[in-house]
């Protein structure tokens, strides 16, 4: 949809379009589960496809007596892995054990993919001057942050900046000291061991929106009276750019919106800046 309008001597004109698009797989011929659990968890009898499972992570222990106490076994082994700082996942089924049956869906698709795509476009003039810019932007899609974005020092790379935010002890020498909270939970020697906190939840999981600003263009056109005394038919200046900056939800990371890969190391788009003349005698 556009719209053209004018304003004393300001001609401008605004346009956008959306898009939805989910495929959903309708129905089979006398589907055979084994059980309900496995008719939940494996059917696709009209249910949309690309649905991430995973845990509903309900908070982090802030205290090692909160852990003692807590009746549910997160972690398989009585809860006697655990830190203040750990996450805790919903009990479900309320069995007061965490294990597969308490996933349920929490994304969408996961391969950049964007479920809903929208764009929006503008331009004006005035006495010569020239403004345009095209925006394009998407959502309900999922990243699930994984490798080197959930595990430490993963193949045995450098420790990601954003675990600098974590749970640890005020001093890491004194396994008595206080622990100080923060956003990750915290870090253990040889982490593939203790795989709790790694366990695909909401904790993880980041249901993607952004817009970003494709092009933006100023130009300005010398007026005809100039032009007859530089004898030439036309001349413009202009200043242009692309993929300048975008809005979204996953600036902490330093990734891009539109990331395709779990662990995020995909090439960022390349933003560039240009500035022109164009000239006809």
């Amino acid at each position: 949809m556009t719209f053209n309008g004018k304003s004393g001597d300001i001609n401008y004109s605004i346009g956008g379009n959306v898009s939805f698009s989910r495929s959903k797989f309708v129905s089979s011929y006398k589907p055979i589960f084994n059980n309900a659990q496995d008719q939940y968890r494996a059917s696709r009898e009209g249910r949309y496809d690309n649905i991430f499972w995973g845990y509903e992570t309900i908070g982090q222990f802030q205290s090692q007596q909160q852990i003692t106490e807590y009746p549910v076994n997160i972690d398989g082994q009585g809860n006697r892995t655990l830190l203040p700082g750990d996450l805790i996942y919903k009990d479900v089924n309320g069995d007061n054990v965490i294990n597969n049956l308490d996933e349920r869906p929490i994304g969408y698709t996961t391969n950049g993919q964007p479920n809903i795509n929208f764009g929006l476009n503008l331009s004006a003039s005035w006495k010569g001057f020239t403004l345009a810019a095209d925006f394009s932007g998407g959502g309900m899609y999922t990243w699930n942050q994984n490798w080197e974005q959930r595990w430490a020092y993963q193949n045995d790379g450098a420790l990601n900046s954003i675990f600098l935010d974590r749970w640890h002890r005020k001093d890491p020498f004194d396994l008595n000291s206080e622990w100080i909270p923060g956003k990750y939970p915290a870090l253990r020697y040889n982490d593939g061991s203790h795989s709790n906190n790694n366990k695909n939840s909401t904790f993880w999981v980041h249901n993607v929106k952004y817009i970003r600003a494709r092009t933006l263009e100023l130009g300005y056109s010398l007026p005809k009276s100039v032009l007859e005394k530089l004898k030439m038919q036309r001349a413009r200046v202009y200043i242009n750019g692309y993929n300048l900056f975008s809005i979204d939800n996953l600036k902490e990371f330093g990734i891009d919106p539109e990331v395709a890969d779990e662990n995020g190391l995909q090439y960022p788009q390349a933003k560039f800046v240009n500035v022109g003349i164009n000239l006809s005698i």
